[in-house]
């Protein structure tokens, strides 16, 4: 058996899940424009490595913030949301899978108060959840599917969850890609929640790669702000992640 200390990540996070560990700002706009940001990353702090198969475990953190601007160009924190994971990947060749245990809650922002006169009057939204996540490499693209189990949630919302998707990457340095996220959720009725992207990622000097890609959701909201409305945009989005988010590239 050897052992990596800081190792690559050998799972990559779901491309077109909106709940994904990355760093990036969003323009998007469903009935109004707001602007997104999103500041995460996934960190294996060990890897242990023994003939073809390889297992790491580490930590991941993510903080999101939205914000909505006036005409006087004044942008106003509306919303952060925030979650951390212990996850525990492994690897055999082309297929990997992901075990997480994660919290994950979402908050109004004084801006909130600014656009409604006082911060709106919703339930608390905080939850602890495991979820299982297995992938196959298949030539320049994946699929993965995966189950989430709420551990504890103050709404006593219904646990279990699914999740589907597809990436798609072209072998260059400079690398068109497409991803397609599917998610239903007991505590939604099952209905179902639909991401996607499209467009470009770049392998940069810092050992980081930038992406640049048009944007959508439509489905059940998902970060507790909507009280499980029903909530569809669309975006333009921009980021940084480590090597392994989208494998293939470069």
């Amino acid at each position: 058996m050897e052992w990596v200390a800081f190792p690559e990540p050998i799972f990559a996070l779901p491309v077109a899940d909106t709940h994904a560990a990355a760093s990036s700002l969003t323009l998007r706009w469903d009935d109004r424009f707001a602007v997104d940001a999103a500041l995460g990353a996934d960190f294996p702090l060990v890897e242990g490595r023994a003939g073809k198969w390889r297992a790491s475990a580490g930590i991941e953190a993510v903080g999101r913030m939205g914000f909505f601007p006036e005409p006087s160009l004044r942008f106003n924190l509306e919303t952060f949301d925030g979650s951390f994971c212990f996850p525990v990947s492994v690897r055999n060749g082309e297929w990997s899978a992901r075990l997480e245990l994660a919290h994950t809650s979402a908050h109004w922002a004084d801006g909130a108060a600014v656009q409604t006169g006082t911060l709106p009057d919703t339930v608390a939204y905080s939850r602890e959840w495991v979820r299982i996540l297995g992938s196959r490499d298949i030539g320049p693209g994946r699929v993965y599917a995966g189950v989430r189990t709420l551990i504890h949630d103050v709404r006593d919302a219904e646990p279990l969850a699914a999740q589907l998707g597809g990436e798609l990457i072209a072998p260059w340095s400079v690398a068109p890609f497409v991803a397609v996220d599917l998610q239903v959720a007991a505590e939604s009725m099952w209905a179902p929640a639909v991401a996607a992207q499209v467009g470009v990622v770049m392998q940069t000097k810092l050992g980081q790669r930038f992406r640049f890609a048009a944007i959508g959701r439509a489905g059940p909201d998902d970060t507790g702000r909507l009280s499980g409305q029903n909530d569809a945009w669309l975006g333009l989005t921009i980021g940084f992640d480590r090597s392994g988010w989208l494998p293939g590239s470069g």
